[in-house]
């Protein structure tokens, strides 16, 4: 959460949000981001099941990482290992 990282840099959470916000960027984006290079990385070099790679990325639910999946690459994680691995 965006409050550990902040600490890790030695600033509050405001601050960490606030510079992020400079950068045109925010902590959800970069969560995205990191978690849908994740999410590729494992689909294309893993035999993890779909539901396994949302638990570890952090998904409540499956359907929840699916529809992020989508959003980020406009492929569903099935069709993207079909296609990638």
């Amino acid at each position: 959460n965006i409050e550990t990282l902040a600490r890790t840099f030695n600033m509050s959470a405001r601050n960490l949000r606030r510079r992020l916000k400079v950068e045109g960027t925010s902590f959800q984006k970069l969560k995205d981001k990191l978690r849908m290079e994740k999410a590729s990385s494992l689909l294309r070099d893993s035999r993890k099941q779909v539901s396994e790679i949302s638990l570890q990325l952090g998904f409540q639910e499956p359907a929840a990482f699916t529809r992020a999946f989508k959003s980020w690459t406009g492929l569903s994680p099935r069709a993207y290992r079909d296609k990638y691995s």
